[in-house]
């Protein structure tokens, strides 16, 4: 078998409902128009509009059949950045740029923050120090006549935009020391904060390090195959060179866990490495940033505040740095810090640092956010779970990539093997709107692509995009046949192509008839069977079990299926006249997703049309051919 395609109808499952998630729907146009496989347009299904973001501006988008998507200028514009590794001179490609080269972003993937997005409790304290009020000039003493020929002048009163903010945060301080030493005594908590310092983001601070520490060369950790490139451009930027050998280094960059590879070294062996390798003089900058990710004991697991007391000893300084943004998810507010290896290193950075590099909003923000307990457990309890669901999804469509990094990491860096392939993914995430990263851009790493982790419902629409991709490449022909039944547009969802192993079975097989059917189509010239037909929920096989298993075996793991709202009231198993034993749609569900399969044929779903009648649902399903070559 070479090829199965559905026979769609747009125009019978209600167009117009459709139309008010047009934006998913263009981008997802644009997916299937470089597929080959355009009459796919209704395969996404109303779960995937939801993910939709908004608060981006959509750019110009060319328009193919008839059909807005995004425009294949876009497209080697993204590629062109990725060629030249930036936008500029002394500037590092960052995932997050590309969201600004699609029609409307859908879901971002090419950052690794937070999948639960910004902390709810931080956006609304962040939003409460905006609220204005228009206040009328009052009298403040002064010349009488003046506040008279006032005539009503009205006034804006913002304080935390019309002020400066204060220089030193106090209670930001604290909070952050309290949160690295959660265990520690208030001599402890001390320390840290009198050796902290918050800077405009990360980003920042990463260029003020190597611009304050003693001249020399740098060198960058070579513990991982790459690391985060920023390191690099500024220790280059303040005019240092790169040692071959660490010995020669005045400075040392290393980001642990490693952003992008994932890879981590657990503190002992990362303290054993810097107190064998460094050399007096020398400052050693941690990127812990990614840490926090590890679970409750995250701060036992990076360098330790004695460790670097005792390398203070031996005149080798360890500064320590830390992005909020991204286990907040507040990229666009930006805030970092380092935690200097003394109070007094502290005060030298300080005295080279811009002033009121930190704002009100972003301060008001983390001092929320660190408060907010349930948002990190919640984090270390689903960031896991939605990593493994995404990777074992990708696994069972492409087998031979490999997925790299720490199970808990907010991403999967995964190497395809071939640089076609993973310029294709980068190209198929841009098409529908779900962009990921590329490492051919920054990395020179061209066969591997970076997914950040995001909830099952909005993988789902990146999911979708490369399974047509995988779909089309393996199936250049397309057969377009079958009609749908007259039933109400909610019945059904959409027409989504699916693998094979993401459903799940209700009921058992005929071994007879599933080898009768086999005979039946081997000697056609074409292949027409109807598709199965799917609980979009809980992705339950509702009609076509015997179907699904010639599919089987005949090789296709990505097949269509009709998805459909199974709670719907036109949907029904086993009318009043079928002898059912008590099957109830709850029931079917059940005894799917628990593995205890009904007996063969033990349901009979039927469905109502508009006119009333009931009908076999397969009436549901448009015919699906295989094209042979």
């Amino acid at each position: 078998m070479q090829a199965m395609v559905p026979g769609i109808s747009l125009s019978r499952f209600g167009s117009s409902r459709l139309a008010r998630h047009n934006i998913v729907r263009q981008a997802l146009r644009a997916s299937e128009q470089r597929a080959g496989n355009v009459g796919a347009c209704h395969s996404f299904t109303k779960r995937t509009y939801g993910s939709f973001r908004k608060g981006f501006l959509p750019v110009t988008t060319e328009r193919k059949n008839g059909v807005e998507g995004l425009g294949s200028h876009q497209i080697r514009g993204a590629q062109a950045s990725a060629q030249t590794g930036g936008s500029g001179p002394g500037t590092e490609t960052h995932g997050g740029d590309d969201i600004h080269r699609v029609g409307q972003l859908v879901c971002d993937f090419s950052v690794t923050t937070n999948a639960l997005g910004p902390v709810p409790s931080a956006v609304e304290a962040t939003r409460s120090i905006l609220a204005s009020e228009d206040n009328w000039v009052s009298n403040r003493g002064g010349d009488v006549k003046a506040i008279l020929d006032e005539d009503e002048t009205h006034v804006m009163s913002a304080a935390a935009i019309e002020h400066y903010p204060q220089r030193e945060d106090k209670e930001l301080t604290r909070l952050v020391a309290e949160f690295f030493r959660p265990d520690g005594d208030a001599a402890t908590v001390a320390d840290v904060e009198a050796s902290l310092i918050f800077g405009n983001g990360a980003s920042e601070l990463i260029d003020l390090l190597p611009r304050s520490a003693p001249q020399g060369p740098y060198y960058v950790s070579p513990l991982t195959k790459t690391q985060y490139k920023e390191y690099e451009r500024a220790c280059e930027v303040s005019g240092r060179q790169r040692a071959e050998k660490v010995e020669d280094a005045s400075v040392v960059a290393i980001v642990n866990p490693t952003n992008p590879t994932g890879d981590f070294v657990e503190r002992l062996e990362m303290e054993n490495w810097i107190s064998a390798n460094a050399v007096p003089g020398s400052w050693i900058i941690v990127d812990e940033s990614m840490l926090f990710w590890a679970g409750p004991d995250w701060h036992k697991r990076g360098v330790s505040r004695e460790f670097v007391q005792r390398m203070q000893k031996r005149d080798i300084h360890i500064y320590l740095v830390y992005s909020w943004t991204k286990i907040f998810s507040c990229t666009g507010l930006r805030i970092g810090s380092v935690i200097a290896p003394t109070p007094a290193a502290m005060q030298e950075l300080q005295a080279k640092q811009v002033p009121w590099s930190v704002s009100v909003l972003p301060r008001t923000y983390l001092k929320a956010a660190l408060q907010h307990k349930e948002y990190l457990e919640k984090t270390w309890r689903l960031t896991p779970q939605w990593r493994e669901n995404m990777i074992t999804k990708l696994k069972r469509l492409h087998p031979d990539w490999q997925f790299l990094g720490q199970p808990w990491t907010s991403w999967v860096w995964i190497d395809t093997g071939n640089e076609a392939v993973a310029k294709a993914v980068y190209e198929a995430s841009l098409e529908c709107s779900c962009p990921v990263r590329h490492a051919a851009a920054g990395y020179n790493l061209p066969t591997i692509v970076r997914i950040a982790v995001r909830r099952p419902y909005d993988f789902a629409v990146l999911y979708q995009a490369l399974l047509r991709q995988e779909y089309a490449s393996n199936n250049p022909g397309r057969a377009p046949l079958g009609t749908y039944a007259d039933v109400h547009p909610s019945v059904v969802e959409g027409v989504e192509l699916v693998h094979i192993d993401d459903l799940y079975r209700h009921e058992k097989v005929l071994t007879d008839r599933e080898g009768k059917l086999n005979d039946y189509v081997k000697d056609l010239p074409l292949l027409t069977l109807p598709a199965i037909i799917v609980d979009a929920r809980h992705k339950v096989v509702i009609d076509g079990h015997h179907r699904l298993e010639l599919f089987r075996q005949g090789g296709m793991t990505i097949v269509p299926a009709v998805f459909v709202n199974y709670e719907h009231d036109d949907i029904v198993v086993n009318p009043p006249e079928v002898e059912d034993g008590g099957v109830t749609k709850d029931m079917v569900i059940k005894k799917a997703i628990n593995g205890d399969l009904l007996a063969p044929k033990s349901t009979q779903h039927m469905v109502r049309s508009r006119g009333g009648s009931l009908m076999p649902i397969i009436v549901l399903a448009p015919q699906i051919a295989e094209i042979r070559s």
